[in-house]
């Protein structure tokens, strides 16, 4: 670290003219502590050993620091070398409360049950994602806190939701050359009036889908204008997708919390409505996800809380495999993420 920056130890050998192996053996060994903290037996002093499926498995759990807990927390999941870790972070301090390779709720709470339960109490909010097995963890752990689906988790859902029609569409067009090509027939290729195939319009529309209309280039406003005349099922999915995200929007002054949840709800209750009438399955996936999950996501409007510090953490813990290129020994990678983020 320098600076609070993550600097690879290959750049800082560079620097200093000497062997990258040479300078990263004797961080590990010397300067890090990792030596010392393997010979006490810290590194999986808090590991959880199961039974599953008649074998003996060892869950790694490299952080469990009570300390960290605060008012408002956060959990989000990270794949490193293949295991899915479930991450419980500090949203006030950036801190990693609990780090486990695992997303099962039965060990989570087991990991959690060695918190003091006084501190787990004085946990208001957790804000998570839309899994249930999140879910039934936090109400197990926090036993007093209002939970917050996360708003860039549900817009990413509903968007992605949005690229299925587009991409149902391209497909259609795929499987027509394809069947000319079998039926040995010419296949007619129709350009459009800005040029683009019927396939580089549908693949070239994934931007301007992510986009607001009023944030649209000349250029995408061209494309956007020939989409929706040729897809109109496109055009009705997008538009009804941003009413969601134009939703998300906190009502213009001083209004009381439960004044904005109460008008939130009718409005959305109408948006899900619409969804359900739709004759596009993808949408009626959006009200099925919205309607399930309504009145956590209407938390929201508590505080506007997100998990945008989590994801931040799941960026950094992401660099810290980008500068070290992989997790070869994933018991010092580990080590280091205690140490940084805990």
């Amino acid at each position: 670290m320098v600076c609070g920056k993550i600097i690879a130890i290959g750049l800082i050998a560079y620097v200093l003219g000497m062997s990258s192996k040479k300078l990263n053996r004797w961080y590990k060994d010397v300067l890090s502590g990792y030596k010392q903290a393997r010979e006490r037996g810290d590194l999986e002093k808090h590991n959880l050993q199961v039974i599953e499926q008649g074998q003996l498995v060892d869950i790694a759990v490299p952080i469990l620091e009570e300390e960290n807990l605060g008012v408002q927390m956060a959990v989000d999941e990270k794949t490193i070398n293949g295991t899915c870790y479930t991450v419980l972070s500090n949203r006030q301090s950036g801190k990693i409360a609990l780090m486990a390779g695992t997303l099962k709720t039965k060990y989570l709470s087991e990991l959690m049950s060695r918190f003091d339960i006084g501190k787990r109490i004085k946990v208001k909010s957790v804000s998570r994602d839309m899994a249930n097995h999140y879910d039934w963890f936090v109400r197990e752990s926090f036993m007093n806190a209002y939970h917050v689906i996360d708003k860039f988790h549900v817009i990413k859902n509903i968007m992605d939701q949005l690229q299925s029609v587009r991409i149902y569409y391209r497909q259609q067009e795929f499987a027509k050359r394809r069947k000319a090509a079998e039926n040995k027939e010419d296949y007619d290729e129709t350009i459009l009036e800005n040029g683009d195939s019927m396939l580089q319009l549908l693949a070239r529309s994934r931007g301007l889908l992510f986009t607001m209309p009023h944030n649209w280039t000349p250029q995408q406003r061209h494309r956007a204008n020939i989409l929706f005349r040729l897809f109109p099922k496109i055009q009705r999915a997008y538009y009804l997708v941003n009413k969601i995200r134009r939703w998300y929007k906190p009502p213009p002054g001083k209004i009381t919390y439960q004044t904005t949840k109460d008008k939130k709800r009718k409005y959305i209750a109408k948006i899900i409505k619409e969804l359900q009438n739709s004759d596009i399955p993808e949408l009626k996936n959006i009200a099925f996800l919205l309607k399930r999950n309504l009145e956590n996501i209407l938390n929201y409007f508590i505080a506007k809380e997100t998990n945008a510090l989590a994801e931040a953490i799941n960026q950094k813990l992401q660099r810290f495999i980008s500068s070290n290129y992989g997790t070869r020994n994933i018991k010092f990678f580990l080590f280091r993420v205690k140490i940084y983020f805990a």
